[in-house]
């Protein structure tokens, strides 16, 4: 069966059992309620008991939640969202939320907690074991958005001067508590990170070979201030199972596997996303967001973009006289600077996805330059083509408008798009590159942003070119 198919299919098996599920929460016997409840659920994988909680109203999915089996209510619990997780984590009993707690995985405990009210998180310490509690704590420190915010510490390690079968042995022994077996990470007594080797390697070693003799010395790792971003791309371009994430000494801190850098790309895609539509980004689902939440995020974006179309307003006042002489000229005004907008739009967001995905480099920007001369060239000439033909009949059907001139007019309108998509596209490619030289989000150049930059110096653009092309003529 395709993964396709196997996801529809799951999908269609969870709605199948919603009826039964709700009759047994009617029942109202706890002990015919579990029994029920884990019957139903027994081929259902984690993901799909999690989409079955979300079904339900929320007393019925804390019922539901309280009747699984301890392992299940764990493994559903982290394929939950951190908004439904925190509503569960209300009115569960401490016993219970203990376990849950205990039994999830580092980065997962972490990311409830650092999205938890500080209230609330420190009703949840007590319920954690000392270690648990120091773990949370310290992955707490990391700032969000860095490699040590998503890291799971929880990770095998094996010495140099085991062997073989020594190292394979240990490896019973810590599987279960690990979140990954298949990357294994050498280190000394230190903890400082010596190399490392997958289980493959080790279980097709030379019998009685050290540790020492199978691993590779030439690790890639990651700082745990590095951006989660370069994380990401890191195991993207080496297609790794686990990046190891060291402190400034090179000791092992933790690891970011590639389910990890699955969050963190869909993360990063949602905030670019919603940055370049004008709109800051979201940390909520769209339907869950507060009304009041989603006029302050889009209100601030809608006044800054205003205050710059009054720039536009400005910059059209200082060629009233113009105007006033050749009202021709402001017939063709939404259409020449909309041009330039939409141009810069384009290359904005082919740059800032090209930055994202290392495609581009700063260090390429003067390559990127060259590419969008000729690119904006050749856009602004088909444009101007379209704008010479579209002046030139209406001069035909409205020759007193242009009192002569149609001709005039329209190479005047052919120029000012060459030179204005010319403007836009350079304006676009380069501003995300900017940004990011600046330590900015090159995201935040969004779409709307490079439309009104490009509609304020598009006019002036406009304009200067009519009046040295008109000027004794219409002007």
């Amino acid at each position: 069966m395709t993964p396709q198919r196997l996801d529809a299919a799951m999908g269609e098996m969870t709605q199948l059992l919603l009826p039964e599920v709700k009759e047994a929460l009617r029942s109202g016997d706890d002990k015919l309620l579990a029994e029920s409840v884990n019957a139903l659920t027994e081929e259902l994988l984690a993901a799909d008991i999690a989409d079955l909680l979300l079904t339900l109203e929320h007393d019925d999915a804390v019922k539901l939640f309280k009747a699984l089996i301890p392992r299940k209510r764990i493994h559903a619990f982290e394929f939950l969202g951190l908004e439904e997780q925190e509503k569960l984590v209300e009115n569960l009993g401490s016993e219970t939320l203990g376990a849950v707690l205990d039994g999830m995985s580092s980065d997962d405990r972490a990311d409830l907690f650092r999205h938890l009210p500080e209230a609330a998180r420190e009703r949840l310490y007590p319920m954690l074991a000392q270690a648990e509690r120091n773990d949370v704590k310290r992955l707490l420190e990391f700032t969000e958005g860095t490699a040590g915010s998503v890291m799971s510490t929880e990770y095998a390690t094996i010495k140099p001067e085991m062997t073989v079968s020594e190292a394979l042995e240990h490896l019973r022994h810590v599987a279960p508590q690990r979140e990954t077996i298949y990357v294994l990470f050498v280190i000394d007594e230190q903890r400082h990170l010596l190399g490392v080797v997958s289980l493959r390697e080790l279980i097709t070693a030379v019998v009685g070979s050290k540790v020492a003799q199978v691993m590779r010395r030439e690790v890639i790792s990651a700082k745990a201030t590095a951006d989660r971003e370069e994380v990401a791309a890191l195991i993207s371009k080496y297609d790794f199972l686990a990046l190891p994430i060291l402190d400034d000494e090179g000791r092992m801190l933790g690891i970011v596997t590639h389910d990890d850098v699955i969050d963190v790309i869909k993360a990063e895609a949602t905030e670019d996303a919603h940055k370049v539509g004008g709109v800051e980004a979201l940390d909520m689902p769209y339907l869950e967001t507060p009304i009041l939440t989603m006029f302050r995020k889009r209100g601030v974006w809608l006044v800054l973009l205003f205050i710059g179309q009054m720039f536009t307003a400005n910059a059209m006042s200082h060629f009233e006289k113009e105007i006033t002489v050749a009202l021709v000229l402001a017939l063709f005004v939404p259409m020449i600077i909309s041009s330039g907008g939409n141009s810069g739009g384009q290359a904005a967001s082919l740059i800032i996805r090209a930055l994202a995905v290392g495609e581009v480099k700063m260090s390429d920007w003067w390559k990127v330059v060259r590419r969008e001369i000729v690119t904006g060239l050749m856009l602004g000439a088909m444009l101007g083509v379209l704008g010479f033909g579209q002046v030139l009949v209406r001069s035909w059907f409205s020759p007193q408008e242009y009192r002569g001139h149609g001709v005039l007019v329209a190479a005047t309108i052919t120029v000012s798009l060459v030179v204005i998509v010319l403007w836009g596209s350079i304006t676009g490619s380069m501003l995300p590159i900017i940004l990011k030289r600046l330590g900015l989000d090159p995201a935040t150049s969004s779409t709307p942003f490079v439309a009104t930059l490009c509609d304020v110096t598009g006019i002036v653009i406009y304009f200067a070119i009519a009046i040295l092309m008109l000027r004794g003529a219409l002007l």
